[in-house]
């Protein structure tokens, strides 16, 4: 699998993984800071994958 195909599946995993964490099946809730921070997180990976996008 070429590198740029690999990052964009480790970038959603990141993805899965954070919004599982801000969803209603996690038992613990996160503090507004920790969800804040998270939500910070998320969007430069989300950033990062737009551009691996452009390099396909």
């Amino acid at each position: 699998m070429s590198d740029v195909k690999q990052s964009l599946q480790d970038k959603l995993q990141q993805l899965e993984k954070g919004l599982y964490l801000m969803s209603v099946d996690r038992v613990r809730a996160l503090s507004v800071h920790e969800t804040v921070e998270l939500i910070e997180e998320l969007r430069a990976v989300v950033a990062a994958a737009k551009a691996d996008a452009g390099k396909l």
